[in-house]
């Protein structure tokens, strides 16, 4: 039994990968379902993906603009991802059923994701065309502390691809706690 398992994780991984290949899909574990999923830009504007911490304050402090983001923006396709590897299973379901996000986040295992998109802090924000290409990334916001933030960089580029714009700002200072990582 635990070698099917084991096989049915190593299969989900290389799916995985292979989905990941062009950025236009993110695929993992469901944290609070353990459903593994797949997450395009199918059929939406654009792919959002979020790098986030059970753990990080500054993660913790973007957690309603974030939700606020999914709703005011349903022409795009929101998924977490947790990368951490020091956070323990528990509380990284704990947390994420706690604040209750509208969108799947997927555990990152072997930081596979955040290394692909070479992320490094939480949160760390990424806006991916169908094509692939990387069209903001950065912080959420200019501050650790959301409510302390001067421009709201995510928001600003979802607007600018919404009114069918190009990202003024296709880039943003990300700030935040350090992705764990195991040494490989």
């Amino acid at each position: 039994m635990k070698k099917i398992i084991l096989l049915a994780s190593l299969l989900a991984q290389v799916w995985a990968l292979a989905a990941l290949d062009s950025k236009s899909a993110v695929s993992g574990k469901n944290i609070l379902t353990d459903e593994t999923i797949l997450t395009t830009v199918a059929e939406k504007k654009s792919l959002v993906v979020v790098f986030l911490s059970a753990h990080c304050p500054c993660s913790a402090s973007h957690i309603e603009e974030l939700k606020s983001l999914s709703h005011d923006y349903p022409d795009f396709n929101f998924v977490g991802v947790h990368s951490n590897v020091d956070e323990g299973v528990d509380l990284t379901k704990t947390y994420f059923a706690k604040v209750a996000l509208p969108f799947a986040v997927i555990q990152d295992v072997n930081t596979t994701i955040a290394d692909l998109y070479q992320a490094f802090k939480t949160p760390h924000a990424f806006v991916i065309q169908a094509d692939g290409k990387i069209i903001y990334q950065g912080g959420v916001s200019s501050s650790k502390t959301f409510a302390q933030a001067d421009h709201k960089f995510l928001r600003e580029a979802l607007e600018n691809i919404h009114l069918g714009q190009t990202v003024a700002k296709p880039e943003g200072r990300t700030l935040g706690c350090t992705i764990a990582r195991n040494l490989k």
